[in-house]
C-alpha cells in the first residue's frame, strides 16, 4: 500500500461527509480511517486553515501523518458501522470484526479496548487509503498539492442544509462543545486570516453583530471558499454537492469513484440501495431517505432565517454550486 496515494474525503461538520465516507468504505479494496485528525492530531504541525503558498512548509508533517493511518486501529478511527469485507483481509475477518467491534462498543468506556485490529495482509499493494475528515477541510488544498498521486474530495452541503442540521443538532444536545457554534469566535478569528475573509475586510467586530444563523452561513461560506479556491487549479481535486449525491447516489458515486481511481462493485451498488432505502431517523445515521435529508431544511428554517443565509452566500462560488 501507498499511503501517499491517499483518497481524502473533506467537508464541514453535517455535510454528508459520513455518508460518503461509508460508500468509499464499501470499497473491498479500501482502508477507510473516520476522522483520525479529530481532536487536535495535526494542531501545531499544520494549521487548520493552512495557506497552500505555504504548503512546502508542511510536506514533513503531512507525510508523517500519512504514514501512521494505516496503523491507526484505534476504536473511534475505524469503529465506524457497518463493517465491509475486504480483499486484503484473511478468510472470516469481517465476522470477527463485526462481534469484536459490538463487544467494544457495548461495553462502559473505562473498561472498552481503545483498539480493534483489521486483520490485514501486509505487502497487499492494492490497498487505498481513504481519510475522512470534518476537521481538515482548511488543510485540503495543502495535502493534494503536496501529493499529485493522492485525490481529494470536498462536499459542500446546501448552506441553509447545513444551518438547519447544526441548529437541530444543538437543540438535541448531539454536537460536541459547550457553546453554540455560532458562539465559536475562536474560529471565527481564525476565519478572518483567510484571503476570503481579508479581502472582504472583515472584522470580529462585524461577526458579533450579526445574529447567530447569519454567522453560521458566513462559516459555511468561508470555510468552503477557501477550500474550493485552493483546489481550483488541481487536477487531483474536486468538489461534490451533497445534493447532487442525493438525487443521483448511483451515477454519482460511480464518478467519484472513477476520479478516485476505484473500480465500481457491487458491494457498493448494495449499500448505497441499502443506506438509501433505510430510514433510520437517528441524526448520525448514514441510511437516510436521501433527498428527505437533503431538503429537510425547507421545512426547518422559517423563510426569515432562509432568505438570510441566502443574502450571505449569494454571488459566491459556493453559492453558485446552489444556484445562489
Amino acid at each position: 500500500m501507498d499511503e501517499l496515494k491517499p483518497i481524502l474525503l473533506f467537508g464541514m461538520p453535517r455535510s454528508g461527509t459520513t455518508w460518503l465516507g461509508k460508500v468509499f468504505d464499501s470499497h473491498p479494496e479500501t482502508l477507510y480511517r473516520h476522522e483520525p485528525d479529530s481532536g487536535g492530531a495535526l494542531d501545531g504541525k499544520i494549521p487548520l486553515l493552512a495557506e497552500t503558498a505555504q504548503a512546502e512548509d508542511f510536506d514533513a508533517a503531512a507525510r508523517a501523518f500519512l504514514a501512521i493511518l494505516p496503523r491507526d486501529d484505534r476504536l473511534r478511527v475505524t469503529g465506524k458501522l457497518p463493517v465491509f469485507p475486504k480483499r486484503y483481509q484473511p478468510p472470516g475477518a469481517t465476522t470477527l470484526r463485526r462481534l469484536l467491534l459490538f463487544a467494544a462498543k457495548g461495553l462502559p468506556p473505562r473498561i472498552r479496548g481503545e483498539r480493534v485490529p483489521e486483520f490485514v495482509r501486509q505487502g497487499d499493494e492494492s490497498i487505498r487509503l481513504v481519510w475522512k475528515s470534518i476537521e481538515s477541510l482548511g488543510r485540503l488544498g495543502v495535502f493534494t498539492r503536496l501529493f499529485p498521486q493522492a485525490r481529494g474530495i470536498q462536499i459542500v452541503r446546501h448552506p441553509c442544509g447545513y444551518v438547519a442540521s447544526v441548529l437541530r443538532g444543538e437543540a438535541k444536545g448531539l454536537l460536541p462543545g459547550s457553546r453554540p457554534t455560532s458562539e465559536d469566535y475562536g474560529i471565527f478569528e481564525m476565519l478572518l486570516q483567510t484571503e476570503p475573509a481579508r479581502r472582504r475586510g472583515l472584522d470580529r467586530g462585524f461577526f458579533e453583530a450579526l445574529e447567530p444563523v447569519e454567522r453560521l452561513a458566513w462559516r459555511w461560506l468561508l470555510f468552503n471558499e477557501k477550500a474550493l479556491e485552493d483546489i481550483e487549479p488541481l487536477q487531483n481535486a474536486r468538489a461534490v454537492t451533497y445534493e447532487s449525491l442525493c438525487e443521483a447516489p448511483v451515477d454519482g458515486y460511480r464518478a467519484l469513484f472513477e476520479f478516485a481511481g476505484l473500480s465500481w462493485e457491487r458491494q457498493t451498488e448494495d449499500f448505497l440501495a441499502e443506506s438509501t432505502h433505510n430510514d433510520r431517523s437517528a441524526y448520525f445515521s448514514v441510511y437516510k431517505n436521501p433527498l428527505e435529508a437533503a431538503m429537510r431544511w425547507q421545512r426547518e428554517l422559517d423563510e426569515r432565517d432562509q432568505q438570510a443565509v441566502m443574502q450571505v452566500v449569494a454571488d459566491t462560488a459556493p453559492g453558485r454550486l446552489f444556484g445562489i
